[in-house]
């Protein structure tokens, strides 16, 4: 690995093995980021680490003896090694937010060695990379602007910086996102893209002005083909076979329920990779498109000109599509024209907000849809929530209260787990997302039930009786796997 000009780490996909023969701390301590760890003819390995001092043999020895390999300094700026050590490494869990101004110059130093806004939006982009976020919220307040990032549903304090900084900040986001860098007194929305190591992120950019400024939302998603799996995302192997089923059919409509965030739209991405797109024309309409699929025509809508997801559904209508998804119904125009879809021999898959598969049909009255035609259009409901993944590494025995298993149906012998908390986790006891789900199939006796608009109460007791599995009893199943704790089920289904 011969490099005379300087390397980008962060741009490096680091190998885990790599990174192993030194600790964080050290590699902080000697100003190096490990590259790669390599094989040579003897047999004997190389660790190349970037450095932005590299002609220093002391260092060298002293690093061959740390990690027992021969050691390889490649050139880099000392901002990119420390960049790439961010991003190579789990970051340590924060006691308090961390002043990025004060970790990278103070404000009274030189020009040259204060962070320009350039520096901290990537660093601010590529922290949250490394630590899963899905979300970077830009907060000003009076004295300060708080960073926080959204991990696994959840939002926390995770950086500050000087007000000062924040007009460079948010021009230097305009500018990547391609908006008005002048208008501050309107809402603005863009995108652009980013890349760190491999991978490909398209970032949305949303732009608010509240009491102190101008706040920024940045929503990363990862580009290129995702694996949308099934079993991995939450469905148990009765719920794939009812999908299975449902997918098979050439027509119909198969709705995915809940609030906001709940996975709606990447359950209709996951049960698109299961249909064969090449044989079929399947065509989506939604705001925004998430993730590129392949054979897939997707359309964007844009309300500003009046491609609303009802126009671009009439459109689609005139392109021959057998497979057609809505990302969500909001108008009754919009549902009209899915029913009728469904029911003239194309198979529809959209999202609907409301609680649980019960509540979709009075939802879709609600709207102003017949009850004899939401009965024959829908081949089914799938109702869902997201909580958060135990921690493998810290997962711990709970103490739950007899009175609390007796209302829930757990027996006393049966362990309940909690996160006691560690560095891979950040302290949250919590490492990923999984779904509960409810799959429930329009059977015969929930039509008869929608024709006589029936309560959502006795909708849900008639699933029961049916021996559907129901929401609720997916996360009760994954709190005693000790895929989740008690704790996230009640947050996320529970009601008294």
């Amino acid at each position: 690995m011969a490099h005379h000009t300087p390397v980008r780490p962060q741009d490096y996909d680091v190998a885990a093995d790599a990174v192993q023969p030194l600790s964080r701390e050290q590699a902080q301590q000697y100003g190096v980021c490990p590259l790669a760890l390599t094989r040579d003819a003897a047999g004997g390995f190389t660790l190349a680490l970037a450095c932005a001092q590299p002609e220093q043999p002391a260092l060298i020895e002293q690093l061959q003896r740390l990690t027992g390999y021969r050691v390889q300094l490649v050139p880099a700026l000392a901002a990119d090694v420390q960049r790439g050590i961010e991003l190579h490494y789990s970051l340590h869990t924060l006691e308090a937010p961390v002043d990025l101004l004060a970790e990278a110059g103070a404000p009274g130093a030189p020009a040259g060695e204060r962070p320009g806004a350039r520096t901290t939006v990537e660093d601010l982009l590529q922290r949250a990379v490394n630590e899963r976020a899905t979300d970077i919220h830009l907060q000003p307040d009076e004295d300060t602007v708080y960073v926080r990032y959204r991990i696994d549903g959840v939002m926390s304090d995770f950086a500050s910086y000087d007000p000062a900084l924040h007009p460079q900040v948010i021009s230097r986001i305009k500018i990547l996102a391609n908006l008005d860098i002048a208008q501050t007194r309107l809402p603005q929305d863009g995108r652009f893209e980013a890349k760190f190591g491999k991978r490909m992120y398209d970032v949305r950019v949303s732009v608010v002005p509240i009491s102190h400024g101008e706040k920024i939302v940045l929503r990363l998603l990862p580009k290129g083909q995702l694996a949308f799996d099934l079993r991995r995302m939450g469905f148990s192997e009765t719920h794939v076979r009812l999908l299975e089923e449902l997918i098979g059919k050439p027509y119909g409509m198969i709705l995915a329920t809940g609030p906001t965030g709940a996975g709606k739209t990447t359950t209709l991405y996951a049960l698109l990779a299961k249909i064969d797109c090449v044989g079929n024309n399947v065509i989506t309409v939604e705001d925004p498109v998430e993730y590129q699929l392949p054979h897939v025509s997707q359309m964007q809508v844009h309300p500003k000109i009046g491609l609303t997801f009802a126009h671009g559904l009439r459109a689609i209508l005139r392109q021959d599509p057998d497979i057609i998804l809505v990302g969500e119904i909001r108008d009754g125009e919009t549902l009209e024209m899915a029913v009728q879809s469904a029911l003239t021999g194309h198979l529809v898959l959209s999202t609907l907000h409301c609680n649980d598969a019960a509540a979709a049909a009075a939802r879709m009255m609600d709207m102003g849809e017949e009850p004899f035609l939401i009965a024959s259009s829908v081949s089914g409901f799938i109702a869902q929530r997201l909580v958060r993944r135990l921690c493998v590494k810290c997962r711990a025995p709970a103490t739950v209260s007899d009175t609390v298993r007796h209302q829930l149906g757990i027996a006393d012998e049966t362990p309940l787990y909690v996160g006691a908390g560690c560095d891979t986790c950040r302290g949250t006891g919590y490492l990923g997302r999984i779904s509960l789900f409810e799959v429930v199939p329009n059977l015969a006796p929930i039509q008869e039930a929608i024709v006589r608009k029936a309560a959502v109460g006795d909708i849900r007791a008639l699933i029961r009786a049916l021996n559907i599995p129901t929401l609720r009893e997916d996360g009760l199943a994954k709190v005693i796997a000790g895929i989740t704790s008690l704790e996230e089920y009640l947050r996320a289904v529970y009601e008294t």
